[in-house]
């Protein structure tokens, strides 16, 4: 792929480059300089004064570019005015030019700026996402995988494609640091190998999500209860809410690979076996089998783990596997519940050092409803005065339209979907938070229509999800779990303004009710 001269910052400058800059360090007048190397004779027939100048100044720049990768900083600093004041100076210029001439390519290290590789209205967005350096790129890729682009303000796919594909590049250059074989562009995503189906059984040559878990071979060892084990989790998971059932599935599917992996069904799990597997949370191993970054999971690339969990993240996990295994004594698939240990003292004592959060909510409202905030802001505002007024959780907010919403003389009503058929009473705060959201999105003065999102973004990202629900017009609202990323967000964004740690917050802390207005 060619380098787009747009993104990528030009590196070595040619001979006859050299030449202009060493002529014009020597003395000479800019019209002479351009017109002697730089006209172009089928596009340029005389350069003035001014453009003359344009030109020999963006090859000064490069020629400082070309020192700094190179470690040359006196070198930089030297063409930073380049005109000579003295004959000492001019020598110096020229000789310093000599020198950078005999210099062979250079290539990126950890420690660069990304400024040194990158034009600047690139580079500019890496920094403002805290990405200063070339090892914060590869670090950030190689954690998140090949969607990192996702988590940097102003990157879409077109920019993430060209910077993956020289990040790529420079792998041979970079070693152990650059970024890892399953870091890819955008559009080799469809290249992907598609994952194969496998059953569920011991010694798989890799793991495979629930959906693409096939029932083991009845006349193998474990075949029989791993085959049920699989057969009733997934009858479990089948009527659960769909937010809860993607987190309830990740938790199902680690345990029965972790189990087939030990040859074990659930129906054997003992108290040993569960203390087991809680360190095998907080360090997955072999980690080339367990661990590898987010992707999609139809793709080879899929793993159960992004790394090891936090301990809360464990403590997390232990929940879903305590309800499942309730759930499994209740149907009588389990005589009884194996005690699950509550905390390891390991985990205790991290939990005990980590700062404990308890959200500042009324301080994080007025925050969000400031009048220098922006549409994301007022948007994350109305989901919390919902949240707190009618106490829904994200996966039934999310799935809300205008339609659910009366308004009379008594009030403004919110209608909950579903059997319950229940309706609540909105806060005052809640329909003015609301208002302000619908004015964002075009709707200043009256509801929107009854199909209308109750929550959506202003502004769709330029993604294939984000395309298709353009297509969807104004029914495309916030996901569950887009709402849960924004609050996130928006609260990691509060707790820096205040100096104050984010670390341990959920958006369910959100939901203490306010009184009445």
């Amino acid at each position: 792929m060619a380098q787009d001269p747009n993104t990528h910052a030009v590196t070595k400058l040619t001979r006859t480059e050299f030449a202009v800059v060493r002529a014009y360090a020597q003395g000479m007048r800019p019209v002479d300089i351009a017109n002697r190397y730089l006209l172009d004779p089928d596009e340029d027939e005389h350069l003035s004064e001014a453009q003359a100048i344009q030109r020999i100044l963006g090859l000064r720049d490069r020629l400082v570019q070309f020192a700094l990768q190179h470690g040359q900083p006196e070198i930089a600093s030297m063409f930073e005015a380049l005109r000579a004041r003295s004959d000492v100076g001019m020598s110096r210029r020229v000789d310093a030019v000599s020198a950078l001439e005999q210099l062979g390519q250079s290539y990126p290290q950890p420690q660069h700026e990304v400024s040194l590789w990158f034009k600047p209205s690139l580079a500019r967005r890496l920094m403002a996402a805290n990405i200063r350096r070339i090892q914060d790129l590869t670090s950030l890729a190689n954690r998140r995988g090949s969607s990192w682009w996702r988590t940097v303000p102003r990157i879409g796919a077109q920019s993430a494609e060209v910077i993956t594909h020289w990040l790529v590049r420079q792998r041979s250059a970079m070693g152990a640091a650059a970024v890892k074989a399953y870091v890819l562009p955008p559009a080799a995503h469809a290249r992907r190998d598609a994952l194969v189906p496998l059953a569920l059984a011991p010694g798989m040559p890799y793991p495979v999500p629930l959906e693409h878990m096939l029932a083991p071979a009845p006349n193998t060892a474990a075949g029989p209860g791993l085959a049920a084990d699989l057969a009733f989790v997934r009858a479990w998971l089948h009527d659960r809410a769909p937010h809860t059932r993607n987190s309830y599935r990740r938790e199902a599917e680690r345990l029965l690979l972790w189990n087939a992996a030990r040859k074990k069904g659930l129906q054997a799990l003992e108290v040993g076996d569960l203390e087991a597997y809680e360190d095998f949370l907080a360090d997955p191993q072999p980690a080339a089998f367990w661990c590898g970054p987010s992707g999609a999971r139809d793709r080879m690339h899929w793993r159960p783990f992004e790394g090891p969990l936090r301990p809360s993240s464990v403590a997390a996990a232990l929940r879903v596997v305590r309800a499942l295994l309730r759930a499994m004594v209740k149907a009588g698939h389990l005589a009884s519940a194996p005690l699950i240990p509550r905390q390891t003292a390991a985990a205790a004592a991290t939990a005990q050092s980590a700062p404990s959060v308890q959200p500042d909510v009324e301080a994080f409202l007025v925050w969000l409803g400031e009048a220098r905030q922006g549409p994301r802001h007022r948007a994350a505002l109305a989901a919390v005065q919902l949240v707190r007024s009618v106490g829904l959780p994200l996966s039934e907010l999310a799935a809300l339209r205008c339609a659910s919403l009366q308004s009379s003389a008594n009030g403004t009503f919110l209608r909950r979907p579903g059997s319950r058929q229940q309706v609540m009473a909105l806060h005052t705060a809640a329909r003015q938070a609301l208002e302000a959201h619908w004015a964002d999105r075009g709707w200043p003065s009256v509801m929107p229509p009854a199909q209308a999102a109750l929550l959506a973004p202003t502004v769709q990202p330029a993604t294939t999800r984000g395309r298709n629900k353009r297509l969807e017009g104004i029914a495309a609202g916030y996901s569950a779990s887009g709402l849960d990323q924004l609050l996130r967000s928006l609260w990691r964004h509060f707790c820096e303004q205040r100096g104050e740690p984010s670390e341990g917050f959920t958006p369910g802390q959100l939901r203490t009710r306010a009184s009445r207005a």
